[in-house]
């Protein structure tokens, strides 16, 4: 009877200890909230360069597209297609359109302002909260429809604000090769 008894008493001391151990402490709580905030802070960094690089490698492949774009465009419609750039402090744009250089230029958050006998093909606009900037040394450039050659020639500056830059150069035949002059930026020439 004894010993029955003393199973009993065992048993129930299991259990009890059993509910016991069933909640999380607050020292474990605060233990793994503070291990997920370490690894935030090493994973954001990487993060946050990952999506900057992103952003730059996106409009650089979107102006060369843009460029090839306007060149097809000349030759099939047997007109000068011209790409005019824009820069106003931390604001830039690249305009596609017909007709000379300076015939349209950005409106203030609209569409683009041309001249009677100009058209605007295409606009991108880059405001100063935009993670990229595009920089050019000619204002236009224009695609001849004989050839698909351009006429000047002209080097664009795709930057990020981390300081990355890649640079897509036209040649005089309007075929584009891109390159960076920053260190560490993998995936494009050095120029």
């Amino acid at each position: 009877m004894q010993h029955h008894q003393q199973q009993q008493q065992q048993q129930h001391q299991q259990h009890q200890h059993q509910h016991e151990q069933r909640g999380v402490t607050l020292i474990e709580s605060l233990v793994v909230m503070v291990i997920t905030a370490v690894i935030l802070s090493v994973a954001l960094p990487s993060f946050e360069s990952a999506r900057a690089r992103r952003h730059l490698d996106g409009m650089a492949a979107q102006l060369e597209t843009e460029l090839q774009f306007a060149r097809s465009l000349a030759v099939a419609r047997n007109e000068t297609v011209r790409i005019g750039f824009e820069a106003k402090g931390a604001t830039s744009c690249v305009i596609i359109h017909s007709g000379s250089p300076g015939d349209c230029v950005c409106g203030v958050g609209g569409p683009a302002v041309c001249k009677a006998d100009a058209q605007e093909i295409r606009t991108t606009r880059l405001d100063a909260l935009s993670p990229v900037s595009v920089h050019s040394n000619s204002r236009s450039i224009g695609f001849s429809p004989h050839f698909g050659t351009v006429t000047p020639t002209a080097t664009m500056e795709v930057a990020n604000r981390r300081g990355e830059v890649v640079r897509l150069v036209v040649n005089v035949m309007g075929r584009v090769r891109s390159c960076t002059p920053s260190a560490g930026l993998q995936g494009y020439r050095r120029c």
